[in-house]
């Protein structure tokens, strides 16, 4: 089956080859919900999983459907269509048997009034940035999928009560997780996770995660501070320009003129932390990662064995 074809207002489900539903069935049906898979799948003994390809622009009519069950079908990409259906609370596409997606649309957030989404069984790679605008979400499936980052604006979910981002290929969650304080049942299961480790999370506990993300921004930031004196201290005044010249650092005026009566590694403490109050955007992680990179670039392989030291211990110490 390659439609679903809508014929009227209580919008039938037709195939040539599937006996008709009878009409108290379907008055029934899509008053509360449509489930293709099971409803197709009940009058079909061959074939494990439906064919369904496309949903018809018409699928808009339904103004009151709530409920819409679409897993294991072949679709070659997101119905954008169902995003139309701005009563619908609760959808299902996973893709236990069916064709994978790999992507979900922006326009997913227009269902405001979604509470459960099951995105399970996919290959999906990444959660929409408008993700955040589905206010009303109670229940995220989306396990089994190669999803390996989670947008700002998933910290928006604040009615999030069951997470399952299990068998996806997250290395981070966002310090903020802690906002997300209606969430009790979460699963990170098979993740190849390091902030926090896997170890952590198997207990399942939102305060115990959110505690160590918590506690790790706090030494991110302390060890990010040691770097800024370390590279202060030990640079020199040609590889300073380099540096700038690397991160995009501008030297102004002011500096140039400053330049006899501040020492060099006040100047250089000076630019490094204006450097990172204009990218107040990025972790100290990231502005450790882009520093070191920078470093290695210029050839000041004496200041990075300093680093890299540092690192080495910091690893060594349990917090």
């Amino acid at each position: 089956m390659d439609t679903l074809g809508i014929h009227d207002d209580t919008a039938i489900l037709s195939s040539e080859s599937k006996s008709k539903i009878n009409e108290e069935q379907r008055k029934t049906q899509f008053s509360k919900g449509v489930d293709i898979h099971d409803s197709l799948q009940s009058t079909t003994e061959t074939t494990p999983e439906n064919q369904i390809q496309k949903i018809p622009s018409e699928i808009c009519n339904l103004k009151g459907i709530q409920k819409l069950n679409i897993s294991s079908n072949q679709f070659i990409y997101f119905p954008i269509e169902l995003c139309q259906l701005q009563s619908l609370e609760e959808l299902n596409i996973s893709q236990t048997n069916g064709r994978k997606l790999t992507r979900l649309p922006q326009e997913l957030s227009n269902m405001t009034q979604l509470k459960g989404l099951d995105i399970s069984n996919n290959a999906i790679r990444e959660i929409p940035r408008s993700i955040g605008e589905l206010r009303s979400l109670v229940s995220l499936n989306a396990y089994n999928n190669q999803i390996n980052s989670l947008p700002p604006s998933f910290l928006s979910l604040n009615k999030l009560q069951q997470l399952n981002l299990s068998g996806n290929n997250l290395t981070a969650l966002p310090t903020g997780i802690h906002n997300l304080s209606s969430l009790k049942d979460i699963n990170f299961d098979d993740n190849p996770l390091l902030r926090p480790p896997m170890e952590i999370c198997k207990g399942k506990q939102l305060y115990t995660i959110a505690c160590y993300l918590q506690r790790a921004d706090e030494r991110d930031e302390k060890i990010l501070e040691k770097i800024f004196k370390i590279v202060a201290n030990n640079i020199t005044e040609a590889n300073f320009q380099f540096l700038c010249q690397k991160l995009n650092l501008v030297i102004s005026e002011t500096d140039m003129s400053t330049k006899s009566t501040v020492s060099l590694s006040e100047r250089v403490q000076q630019a490094l932390d204006r450097w990172k109050m204009d990218s107040n955007n990025l972790s100290s992680t990231a502005l450790r990662d882009q520093l070191t990179r920078a470093l290695t670039m210029i050839g000041a392989y004496e200041i990075m064995d300093k680093i890299t030291a540092l690192k080495l211990f910091t690893c060594a110490l349990k917090f």
